[in-house]
């Protein structure tokens, strides 16, 4: 029986950047990667070709099962896979435990450094690759997906918020660069307390230059809104690994975490790091309005 079990239980934008290491998979085993994930990432999965959702135990025996995360759950999951070879590859090594050698016969653990965290699973995927390196890639969601409310044409997605309140930028700084820009914006947020009144003062200072859908988007749509932007603006989180996946042009902004890890630039993948304080920490009220507004103009310059 062709494919193997990959074992991922992470936020949705690390499954996002784990697609080119399950594309490895499926070109040296065949398809389908069978992938034991949170079940909440179907939609998200349904877009990655040769890679199939596993509900519940899968009871099919395949020879290899990799696992991408040290935790509990996937640690829980993979016990009970029915696999002949079992290998862990963390990328955050601290988070082994005792047990992970008693589930896996085989734990690698290198050290991830300065990598692109997709290059990073990519290259220690111990399989042969039919090729270089790709950042990650997904098919194009259905139109079914789109949502149920007016869309202006070649609008710009804002997603000011991310999972971690300290890679937000402040309400006044996306509030100038919104008043700069001659297009229609659409802006999506998480539905927490936090995420809901942050996008809300955006769209308040905005003074009606925005249409805020934060909270208010189901996961199909999102993805749908990611791939049909124009560009996409963002803070450092699954906005930014989507605009590479859908080959979106996109401006990241980075604080507090290492955009090598996190971002792989180019001439379409824009990002900008928060400057270090006298403390050498990164924080994003250190950044410049004025040099974000620049950034986003060019962007959507070009």
């Amino acid at each position: 029986m062709s494919g193997c079990y990959a074992v991922f239980h992470k936020q949705l934008g690390d499954l996002v950047l784990l697609e080119p290491a399950l594309a490895k998979l499926r070109d040296h085993h065949g398809a389908p990667v069978r992938l034991l994930t949170r079940s909440g990432h179907a939609p998200l999965v349904s877009l990655m070709p040769g890679v199939r959702l596993v509900r519940g135990l899968p009871l099919a025996p395949l020879g290899h099962l990799y696992c991408f995360d040290a935790l509990s759950k996937s640690a829980t999951r993979s016990l009970f896979v029915p696999a002949m070879r079992k290998l862990l590859l963390p990328a955050e090594c601290r988070e082994l435990d005792w047990f992970h050698p008693v589930i896996f016969p085989s734990v690698k653990t290198p050290e991830l450094g300065e990598s692109y965290i997709a290059e990073f699973f990519w290259s220690h995927t111990p399989v042969p690759a039919a090729g270089t390196f790709r950042p990650p890639r997904l098919d194009r969601p259905p139109e079914s997906w789109k949502p149920r409310v007016p869309i202006p044409d070649r609008f710009i997605l804002l997603n000011p918020a991310a999972g971690w309140q300290r890679k937000s930028w402040t309400p006044g700084g996306w509030v100038q660069v919104l008043k700069a820009i001659d297009a229609p914006v659409l802006m999506t947020g998480g539905g927490s307390g936090w995420q809901s009144a942050h996008c809300g003062e955006i769209a308040a200072g905005a003074a009606g230059t925005v249409i805020n859908l934060a909270g208010g988007t189901t996961l199909p749509e999102y993805l749908w809104l990611c791939a049909n932007a124009r560009a996409i603006l963002t803070v450092d989180g699954v906005a930014t690994h989507l605009a590479a996946a859908f080959d979106v042009p996109s401006l990241t902004l980075f604080g507090p975490t290492n955009s090598n890890n996190w971002h792989r630039a180019s001439e379409r993948q824009i990002r900008l790091q928060a400057p270090a304080g006298k403390d050498g920490a990164c924080r994003m009220r250190n950044l410049d309005p004025a040099k974000v507004v620049e950034a986003a103009l060019a962007l959507l310059a070009a």
